[in-house]
């Protein structure tokens, strides 16, 4: 764990001679504080039902700054290493509305929202904060910590959770950025190395940035396609890359040393419309979204993820439709209830 400093008030002092005079002046510096507490973790959100109606519970470990310690240093300095002032509760809707819920005090570690609407979902955040800053909690959008802050509120609403897993790297090196040339081999070898130390495709890997200084390089890892299905998820590859950051690889020591590595990943709620057979029926087999019709081409797709797990390679939610964290024969039972159904509202989905 990095070392924490704070900048902490101090005299300024100056000395001015006028001839036998000695005038001594001093000056407050007001304190500064630029670096952020630890954040949460372990956020879960529970839906509850009780006689008032649905709320959803939120429990989460609390910061690990969330305890003031000092330290003397030479000179009876006494620097500030830890401070959670307290805790931030947000809450997102499907529609992309952020609503702050409440500010608590540091020391807690539990929130219930009472003020939610059946049928709709939500994800919630919980951010510590201090004196000027605040800290997002450390999830991978798409991992099981990402999953467990996210909830659906009873009723019907069909949503699907949108990821978009990227990041910043910064790279101790003096690449210039306006040679064209050196910027292409730059990017090129930045992203076989990466590809080869995540065991990933080279064009799952999208450089959309470079900045000059220590170079920070912006990127996106995107999802395997059929032909590279047998890979992990762009969530394990991002986790896994974090990991090996924080080891020290050397995978990019020909470019330059990794200075660090910010996860930007954001998941985001995106309401769906529901395929429905003629009678109004959900259809959960029509997996392609292509035609009109449940058919072998949503048959082949589904088998070629039979047998996974979740945490697997190959594993995709969207064909675990009895939801238990396996694609198994229960999820093929029910496909073959959906098999040769016609999709009424096909030209509408296709239209959205």
């Amino acid at each position: 764990m990095f070392q924490r400093a704070f900048v902490v008030a101090m005299l300024i002092s100056g000395v001015h001679m006028a001839g036998a005079q000695l005038t001594v002046y001093s000056e407050p510096v007001a304190a500064v504080d630029n670096i952020p507490p630890a954040p949460v973790v372990d956020l879960q959100a529970l839906v509850a039902m009780d006689s008032g109606g649905r709320s959803v519970e939120l429990t989460w470990s609390l910061s690990s700054d969330d305890a003031l310690s000092f330290q003397a240093s030479v000179g009876g300095t006494v620097v500030l290493l830890g401070d959670v002032r307290g805790y931030r509760v947000y809450r997102t809707d499907a529609g992309g509305n952020e609503l702050l819920l409440a500010t608590l005090s540091s020391g807690i570690s539990e929130y219930v929202d009472s003020t939610v609407e059946d049928g709709q979902s939500y994800i919630y955040s919980v951010r510590s904060f201090d004196l000027d800053n605040e800290t997002e909690i450390d999830a991978v959008a798409g991992s099981d910590a990402d999953m467990a802050r996210i909830v659906l509120v009873g009723g019907t609403t069909q949503v699907v959770v949108e990821m978009t897993i990227k990041a910043s790297m910064r790279i101790e090196s003096e690449l210039d950025i306006e040679d064209e040339e050196a910027v292409g081999v730059f990017t090129t070898q930045f992203i076989e190395r990466m590809a080869t130390l995540l065991g990933i495709s080279p064009e799952r890997i999208i450089v959309t940035e470079l900045v000059a200084g220590s170079v920070i390089v912006s990127f996106e890892i995107v999802e395997p396609n059929s032909s590279n299905i047998d890979e992990f998820s762009a969530t394990t590859a991002l986790e896994t890359l974090k990991s090996e950051v924080a080891q020290g690889t050397d995978a990019f020591n020909l470019l330059g040393k990794v200075l660090s590595l910010e996860d930007s990943s954001i998941s985001k709620l995106v309401p769906v419309i529901a395929p429905l057979d003629r009678n109004g029926d959900p259809i959960l087999g029509w997996f392609t979204r292509e035609g009109d019709q449940v058919d072998f081409d949503d048959f082949f797709l589904f088998a070629d993820h039979f047998g996974t797990e979740q945490g697997q390679l190959g594993y995709d939610a969207r064909f675990d439709i009895v939801a238990n964290g396996r694609i198994d024969f229960g999820d093929f039972f029910r496909f073959a209830d959906d098999f040769g159904k016609v999709v009424a509202n096909a030209s509408v989905i296709s239209g959205s």
